[in-house]
């Protein structure tokens, strides 16, 4: 019970589509059953257009999506694509011109009845489904309603009659993905995740005389197992990180803050940290402010 619509422009097309095929023989038939004449229900063959509209060519029809009334998930595809039943609410106008207000309005009403007929056909509707799909394609019946416009005096006799069909239209669709790969093993291969913690996220840097007091959020990796996080390296840089110096190898604490000390009062250091583990050490955070130790 799928097919991929692809959404309202999708319902629209198919829709047209469907009349267009399905009308010209549903018409001779019903001509041919009620013995109607030319007059009572144009001849489709020779009339029947679609979008867009011309004052030359009548009976003319066509759709329009009005909304998506509903999206509900329904099941699972084929390919493990999820699968959604949607109910588009459709409307689709018949316009009808003759010569006397009584010809057009028969004319109109008769290709009306067969318009609606040809909606509430749901085998019809499923067989008209995309080629290698199986629709559950359906217009719910107690939706459907007519309405019916003034008639309009276009030149001389000849008038033209309108109605339009309101209705929603139920259809199975398939959110589609393409194909990422193909797995080819089940084994983790362990050389492919990284051992090493990721970056800290620098806080703050404050100064004081001769020290500088960081702190600092820890990685949200910090290598996996038994690799866990056992210290922090510090770097600070005199030169806008340029080059960076390490003033602290292993500060062997968790804790994500230290306090520098015998730093150079009135110079300008930036700073920047790493967690290590067992397995080395993990990429730096971006650096800090810059901040100048100064006398008390």
């Amino acid at each position: 019970m799928v097919a991929t619509m692809e959404g309202p422009a999708k319902a629209k097309k198919y829709v047209s589509d469907f009349l267009a095929s399905d009308l010209p023989t549903r018409c001779m038939n019903y001509r041919n059953t009620l013995y109607l004449s030319d007059s009572e229900l144009p001849n489709p063959v020779k009339y029947l257009t679609y979008e867009p509209l011309t004052m030359d060519n009548w009976p003319t029809i066509i759709t329009l999506v009005e909304s998506t009334s509903r999206i509900q998930r329904d099941n699972q595809g084929p390919q493990f694509d999820p699968e959604y039943q949607v109910i588009y609410r459709m409307r689709t106008y018949v316009w009808v011109r003759a010569v006397g207000p009584d010809v057009v309005t028969t004319a109109r009403d008769n290709m009306t009845m067969v318009v609606r007929d040809a909606l509430l056909d749901r085998p019809a509707l499923r067989g008209a489904a995309e080629e290698g799909t199986v629709a559950d394609i359906k217009v719910d019946e107690g939706t459907i309603t007519e309405d019916f416009s003034d008639l309009t005096l276009l030149k001389g006799e000849r008038f033209l009659a309108a109605s339009f069909l309101s209705y929603d239209l139920s259809l199975y669709e398939v959110v589609s993905r393409a194909g990422l790969g193909t797995m080819t093993t089940g084994v983790v291969n362990d050389s492919l995740i990284e051992k090493v913690p990721n970056a800290p996220t620098f806080a703050t840097a404050s100064a004081g005389d001769t020290t500088a007091s960081l702190t600092w959020k820890a990685p949200t990796w910090d290598g996996g197992g038994n690799d866990a996080i056992k210290g922090y390296t510090i770097q600070y840089s005199t030169d806008k990180g340029t080059s960076w110096t390490t003033v602290v190898a292993d500060t062997a604490s968790t804790n994500p803050a230290h306090t520098l000390t015998s730093l150079t009062n009135n110079k300008s250091y930036t700073f920047r940290v790493a967690a290590l583990n067992d397995a080395g050490t993990g990429a730096y955070s971006s650096s800090s402010i810059a901040v100048i130790p100064t006398s008390s």
